[in-house]
């Protein structure tokens, strides 16, 4: 069993309130060897890395199979099952570090709490509940707790007509009031302060001063002066009536986390469906996926400077509490108070704030700022956020001379890598744009010079649905401003991430592709097992060579295209533009002037000497012309040269000649493609034989040429002769 993955299962284990101390007497988790005889017999030498027990009945009821990140857990389930089924234990958990995935034995479907998914290890109380309902789907929640919930969101779409009529805009306005109230009413739950009471029990005319003045002081007093303002509903009627609607609700339990829980529902649920919300919620799916990446640990400062409504602080303050044993009150001070940090633009940072008060966090790193106009210079170990994509007017000189180009998305990300301590890390959600932008080359090229890449994850488009379309991946990055020798890095084409690509995003069964990337470690010794389960080597040369483009999938296209005899013609050879005028010909010049509609004219200088292929991208376009020498070439000539050692230039020239010929010969020109586009033309397929064969190949058509050419001159040479015949008749 690997350490780290041991030590966080311990650690996990401890926090979820199991005793793993085999002197204790109420020890209930055993590694490797059941305590009991008959048990040891059943498994026939076998040795499950945990194996969980029944407290009062010392049964046992679980199994947990710990691996090291980046094995894929299936057939670590698959082992969990036949100790299962020895040790008739129906739970059973299989972990590689933070990832856990489950199973209930009976009909081998995954864990289902609370209705949604078990991605961690359990309580004990929390275990039981499953084999007393003889089911992989229960409720620990009361129902009534459950359908308060589910009301929640009814009532929030019901009072939108209300919000109107206070003035307040559809989207975060009306929000974030209500998202004000319904935090004073989750605060209250846990019986510290109730302020839900003592507002019910105030008069009309004296509820608004009393929330905007007395309420809000008490909570500057304890969590600071920007979490919760000053009301702008100004009707107490309608204060009334909000709170009436949620009074009834019962969204929480004594227990703290489920209160976070509650707010979390309520912000998923509301800005999933609503697109003036959504830019401000990443799915949480997808903010799990990234803080397994990144995976912080405790003493580490975390930081989000785009937060939004808080999703990545919230489950990065999870993961750390989870993954570590916090036994005294200074650890437990700094993580409340020096861990977590994120900044916003808008008020949402509020809710944020708000957010994570009711995860248990003290939240004083979060700010209501513009971040990229402040920037951070080297104070956090792991940054973590979906950047708010195409930044109008962004403060392009703060960051590194300037490099960006008034590029917000480049901005954003240089906002990141700014901000991070030497041999730091961060996993970030981009748009593809800023993958491929050839005007953002010199940005990857810094990133690349500044800290090492470790993956590229694409995401399906549709991720983000219902609020964009915006092709995205995830850029993970560690190793800031440390010796970057790295010759590759990872690439995963996500299919599935669980849910229908549509509006709906609909939950889909079974196993999905974001499963894998949460369950893999990035560390160099697993390269192996990261490839046995997926993901693919991108060569660093490649993209040097392709303008720094971090787009994984052309290059494994070149890949297969290669395997199936075909190479891509960008592959192959270096592919440019002629630098001049199509009028600055000199018919009285010695260097040969390419053109697209004559063979050439003549030029007094040249900008090019060697041996090259020249296609016309317009007016004859797709002519295709072989050339070894000096010359100069118009603007919208493509020269193909710096051949690859598996391609002879004469037998591309045929291939080229035929190929294009063909292409275009139907084409109506001027209406379909009245030039070639230099991605048309990168991504054209030609046939990669051995150059035995090519050379072959070109000595067989050079001859046919030589008599093609015989030929024609003998054509020529005739109708001239009969021509002069004809003449000397009629003279």
């Amino acid at each position: 069993m690997e350490a780290d993955t041991r030590y966080i299962i311990d650690n996990n284990l401890k926090n979820k309130g199991w005793i793993i101390d085999p002197s204790d007497p109420n020890c209930n988790v055993h590694l490797e060897s059941p305590k009991d005889e008959q048990l040891k017999k059943k498994l026939k030498g076998k040795h499950p890395d945990y194996i969980l027990y029944e407290t009062e009945t010392k049964k046992a009821i679980g199994i947990i199979e710990a691996k090291k990140g980046g094995i894929d857990l299936q057939k670590a389930l698959e082992q969990g099952e036949r100790y299962a089924q020895a040790l008739n234990a129906p739970l059973i958990f299989a972990m590689n570090g933070a990832y856990c995935e489950t199973r209930f034995l009976v009909n081998k479907k995954p864990l289902i709490l609370n209705g949604e998914e078990v991605r961690e290890l359990l309580r004990e109380r929390e275990a039981l509940e499953f084999l007393k309902e003889n089911s992989n789907e229960v409720y620990t929640l009361p129902k009534n707790v459950v359908i308060s919930r589910q009301e929640l969101i009814r009532v929030f779409k019901d009072l939108n007509n209300t919000l109107r009529a206070e003035g307040l805009r559809a989207g975060i306005e009306r929000l974030s009031e209500f998202a004000n109230i319904l935090f004073l009413k989750l605060l209250s739950e846990n019986g510290k302060h109730d302020y839900w009471t003592s507002i019910k029990n105030q008069k009309d005319t004296d509820i608004l001063g009393f929330i905007n003045g007395y309420v809000i002081e008490e909570i500057k007093k304890e969590y600071g002066g920007d979490v919760f303002t000053k009301l702008f509903i100004e009707n107490p009627k309608t204060i009334r009536e909000i709170i009436e609607r949620l009074d009834p609700l019962i969204l929480s339990t004594i227990d703290t986390d489920i209160k976070g829980d509650a707010f979390e529902y309520f912000l998923q649920k509301t800005t999933s469906t609503d697109n003036d919300l959504g830019e401000y919620f990443t799915p949480r799916h997808i903010v799990k996926t990234i803080v397994h990446l990144a995976n912080p640990v405790f003493k580490e400062r975390v930081y989000d400077p785009f937060c939004g409504t808080g999703g990545f602080l919230t489950e990065a303050f999870k993961y750390i509490k989870e993954n570590t044993i916090i036994d005294d009150s200074s650890s437990e001070e700094l993580l409340k108070t020096q861990t977590i940090f994120g900044g916003e633009l808008t008020t949402t940072a509020r809710i944020a704030k708000m957010n994570m008060i009711l995860q248990g966090d003290g939240h004083s790193g979060v700010q209501k700022i513009n971040s990229l106009m402040h920037p951070r210079d080297k104070e956090f170990d792991v940054v973590i956020s979906n950047i708010p994509f195409s930044q109008k007017k962004p403060p392009t000189d703060l960051y590194y001379n300037g490099i960006a180009k008034n590029s917000g998305d480049a901005v954003c990300v240089l906002h990141c890598l700014r901000s991070l301590k030497d041999g730091g890390r961060m996993a970030l959600v981009v748009p593809e744009g800023f993958l491929v932008k050839n005007a953002l080359k010199n940005v990857r090229k810094f990133l690349l010079e500044n800290a090492k890449l470790q993956t590229v994850i694409s995401l399906p488009k549709g991720v983000f649905l219902p609020y964009t379309l915006v092709k995205t991946d995830i850029l993970y990055f560690t190793n800031v401003r440390t010796n970057n020798l790295q010759k590759y890095f990872f690439y995963f084409d996500v299919k599935n991430d669980g849910y229908t690509l549509d509006n709906q995003r609909k939950k889909i069964a079974g196993k999905n592709d974001l499963q894998t990337v949460n369950s893999t470690n990035f560390k160099r010794e697993n390269e192996k097992e990261i490839l046995s389960i997926g993901f693919s080597l991108i060569d660093i040369e490649k993209v040097k060579n392709n303008n720094y483009d971090f787009s994984g999938s052309q290059y494994l296209k070149q890949k297969e295209s290669l395997k199936s005899g075909f190479a891509f013609l960008k592959d192959i050879c270096l592919i440019t533009t002629g630098k001049k005028d199509v009028n600055e010909g000199n018919p009285y010049g010695q260097y040969p002037f390419f053109t697209c509609a004559k063979e050439y004219t003549f030029s007094d200088d040249y900008s090019f000497d060697k041996e090259a292929i020249l296609i016309a991208g317009n007016g004859q376009v797709g002519d295709t012309k072989y050339y070894k020498g000096k010359f100069e070439a118009y603007q919208r000539t493509y020269i193909l040269s710096d051949f690859a050692k598996t391609i002879l230039p004469k037998y591309l020239y045929f291939v080229l000649k035929n190929k294009l010929q063909e292409y275009f010969s139907d084409k109506t020109l001027g209406t379909t493609m009245p030039y070639i586009r230099l991605g048309f033309l990168s991504d054209f397929q030609i046939p990669l034989l051995p150059i035995k064969v090519q050379e072959e190949i070109v000595k067989d058509l050079e001859n046919k040429e030589k008599e093609i050419q015989a030929n024609e001159k003998k054509i020529k040479e005739t109708t001239e002769k009969i021509k002069q015949e004809l003449n000397s008749l009629f003279e």
